[in-house]
């Protein structure tokens, strides 16, 4: 009996590790196959764009398709989710280390006290140590800067980047930077790249949100704003000038911080197939007549 015992117990031994082999290798075919999926929305994505610029070059607006997200399509064994965001309707940090970067000092500045549930007396130091964390030199820009002799007397040392910024989540090592800073800071602010020459990335007007415009100058009418709001999305703005003639935009709203148009586009999406789920976030470029390019990607899985 002893022996039938432990050979029944081995046996169940035996049925449970290939049950359970069995679970995982399920569970990586099915993740397999969500990773597939997800590079076929980004393909998707990357056609939406080629077909909104094919029908119009000139404008960018929240009315268009792509601004469209897709909440539940069903596919083979789960199901699909996404969305695209302009992310020219945020404040890109790496128009700090472009040729004038006081005047993107003070853009940010402005977000900062726009934004709600901050703190506007962070607003000033934390300003200055994201401009010293983007910038090539190792001089603080004010009494809230920090370079490498305040980050090498941490506990865990490490150097101030000084050069732009390749995702908005290295604001988390930035001095001052709280996760709860960060969380209501992050929707409002891109790291995108920064043209030949230093040249920066500009406010989408048609698809921004209020705090994003309302940084751009401290001297916007907020009636006339919430007003142009209230109808973009059906009425979008044709150019910057047809703005700044209504009393939108004042003066000093040059042309060199806003756009009518986009080039640069995040696609979130997820994929759920049986067992495995993978989110893919993907920065896509769409410059020219060129097809659109994905020019930086991340992957979440599980």
């Amino acid at each position: 009996m002893l022996v039938m015992a432990l050979a029944a117990i081995a046996a169940a031994a035996v049925l449970v590790s290939a049950n359970n082999g069995i679970r995982r290798a399920a569970t990586l075919i099915d993740g397999e196959r969500a990773w597939w999926y997800a590079q076929g929305l980004e393909s998707w994505v990357q056609r939406i764009l080629a077909q909104d610029a094919e029908k119009d070059a000139a404008v960018d607006s929240l009315g268009e398709p792509w601004a469209r997200p897709v909440d539940y399509l069903p596919v083979e064994q789960g199901a699909l989710r996404g969305s695209i965001t302009d992310l020219q309707g945020r404040f890109n940090l790496n128009n700090l280390a472009t040729a004038q970067p006081q005047k993107y000092q003070q853009q940010l500045l402005r977000l900062f006290q726009n934004i709600p549930g901050l703190d506007a007396a962070q607003a000033p130091p934390l300003a200055e140590a994201i401009r010293d964390w983007i910038d090539a030199d190792q001089i603080p820009s004010g009494a809230g800067g920090a370079e490498d002799s305040d980050y090498m007397g941490l506990a865990q040392p490490y150097r101030a980047a000084n050069q732009p910024m390749g995702s908005p989540t290295e604001l988390l090592a930035i001095k001052g930077m709280t996760p709860a800073i960060y969380r209501l800071l992050a929707p409002y602010v891109c790291t995108l790249p920064i043209g030949s020459g230093r040249a920066p990335t500009r406010i989408n007007v048609n698809t921004a949100k209020p705090p994003v415009l309302l940084a751009l100058s401290a001297n916007i009418d907020r009636g006339k704003l919430d007003d142009f709001l209230s109808k973009r999305s059906k009425e979008p703005a044709k150019t910057v000038q047809e703005l700044q003639t209504k009393g939108v935009l004042p003066a000093d709203v040059t042309a060199d911080l806003v756009d009518v148009r986009t080039q640069f586009f995040l696609m979130s999406a997820e994929a759920f197939i049986g067992s495995g789920r993978v989110a893919l976030y993907s920065v896509i470029q769409r410059a020219g007549s060129g097809a659109p390019q994905v020019i930086a990607r991340s992957l979440d899985t599980e």
